[in-house]
């Protein structure tokens, strides 16, 4: 559930680290590992789910042109 809004939301969440008025101390190196992190799991989230796309558009098209064929063969 939290990497769903975090993909809908990435720049908003960086935003709110680096534009709040009062001054905050820098990060450790530990929550930048962190922000690392999230940031490569939203990647490649949105990458997995780009080539799931494209692969069910092909087996849409694969999937369409066999109906098409087995009716004309029917008639």
């Amino acid at each position: 559930m939290l990497l769903a809004w975090d993909m809908k939301n990435p720049l908003k969440s960086l935003s709110k680290l680096f534009s709040s008025n009062e001054k905050k101390k820098p990060l450790t190196i530990e929550e930048l590992r962190d922000l690392k992190i999230r940031k490569e799991k939203i990647e490649k989230a949105i990458k997995s789910r780009a080539f799931i796309s494209e692969v069910n558009q092909r087996y849409n098209k694969m999937s369409d042109r066999k109906r098409k064929n087995f009716f004309r063969k029917a008639s």
